[in-house]
């Protein structure tokens, strides 16, 4: 038999206490990691011209970007914030000392 109590908590402890989607932002770090470890390979690469250096540096780092967008407002964080108010009262204090994305202490 479950215990309905424990289902509809808020886990603030651990990471959680710093983000309430650390998952999300180090899902993004791993990105960021495979695009800086990119950049030596991009920038030893004979074959390429300067512009289309450039050109494929922009294109990593709006990669950066978009996957940011990605695990914050399409499928992350800002749509399991939707469903985490609705099942969790306490959610809405959490999501008033804790910050959303990026982790940073009280």
């Amino acid at each position: 038999m479950k215990n309905q109590g424990l289902n509809n908590q808020v886990c603030n402890i651990g990471l959680w206490k710093y983000t309430r989607h650390p998952n999300y932002f180090f899902e993004w770090m791993v990105w960021n990691g495979v695009i800086i470890f990119s950049l030596p390979s991009l920038l030893d690469s004979n074959s390429l011209s300067q512009i289309n250096k450039v050109f494929i540096g922009i294109c990593i780092f709006y990669a950066s970007k978009l996957m940011y967008d990605t695990l914050v407002y399409k499928t992350g964080a800002v749509p399991s914030e939707y469903f985490s108010l609705k099942k969790r009262p306490a959610y809405k204090d959490y999501q008033k000392t804790t910050s959303q994305f990026f982790p940073r202490s009280k």
